[in-house]
């Protein structure tokens, strides 16, 4: 295990500074139920980890990213054998508006992504941390080139077919055995291996909508065959595509169609003569 905790001072003045850089061979079982007070980046070199946070769990591979602003309760560990980890935490004057208006959230995942930029960038900040005198300065700058890296990473601006085949694959698939049933952002989330908004990002990047929008989407197309092929009252084939409330499904109905279950049926039925 590497790892550099810098001495502050002067450094404190600036917009980004560095508080503690390390890898870890065999990243141990970490816990922190009131989260750290600076901002962390962490990435897997190797192994299998899993992260557990706002409520979620999620499978960090090789080519996965965290992200976790302070105070976010979060907890990660091993999951099969030894898991070689890179990060390194970080402070900075107005550093929260900063990374909001980049457009991070309290915490952040993605994964299948090439990490060989951030890795060199990280490199050198492990380089520049070493220099007491002015590596406070390099490291600032250097911090701020890994954050924008980063930013490009989990806005998916790389390998998009990777993750449009992967991500997107994994949250599709669920969609197409559950539409029914009800299915919560959360649930999309962790078979997806992201965080639910980093997930709501990639969906409407590569669908042009947002994961429910896309379910009600779905229950609306299996409805339509439903009243072309079938003949189940409306009720019915509102219970069966995952809206037991008659009313609502109509709702819904109209918002996507423009028009009502039984019209729409109607319509059908005259074209058909």
């Amino acid at each position: 295990m590497a790892t550099v905790y810098p001495v502050l001072g002067n450094q404190v003045q600036l917009p980004f500074y560095l508080t503690g850089i390390g890898i870890s061979e065999c990243e141990y079982h970490v816990k922190r139920e009131r989260g750290l007070v600076s901002h962390q980046f962490l990435y897997t070199k190797s192994g299998i980890g899993r992260v557990n946070v706002g409520g979620n769990s999620f499978t960090m591979k090789q080519g996965g990213m965290l992200y976790l602003s302070p105070e976010i309760p979060h907890e990660y560990y091993p999951e099969k054998g030894e898991w070689e980890t890179c990060w390194f935490v970080f402070r900075g004057k107005h550093l929260s508006q900063i990374m909001m208006e980049l457009s991070f959230d309290s915490y952040m995942l993605c994964s299948g992504v090439d990490m060989t930029v951030c890795e060199h960038i990280f490199s050198q900040i492990m380089s520049a941390v070493s220099d007491p005198v002015s590596g406070s300065e390099k490291c600032s700058r250097l911090i701020y080139d890994f954050i924008l890296c980063a930013a490009k990473l989990f806005n998916g601006e790389s390998n998009p077919e990777k993750i449009a085949g992967g991500v997107l694959e994994n949250a599709v698939c669920y969609i197409e055995q559950n539409f029914n049933k009800d299915i919560t952002l959360g649930e999309l989330a962790q078979v997806s291996s992201l965080t639910p908004q980093y997930l709501c990002r990639v969906f409407k990047k590569k669908m042009g909508m947002r994961p429910l929008e896309y379910i009600a989407r779905r229950r609306i197309s299996e409805a339509k065959l439903m009243l072309d092929s079938s003949d189940k009252s409306i009720s019915e084939i509102g219970k069966a595509v995952g809206y037991p409330d008659p009313t609502y499904f109509g709702i819904v109905f109209r918002k996507y169609e423009g028009i009502s279950p039984s019209r729409y049926r109607e319509i059908r039925n005259t074209l058909a003569i």
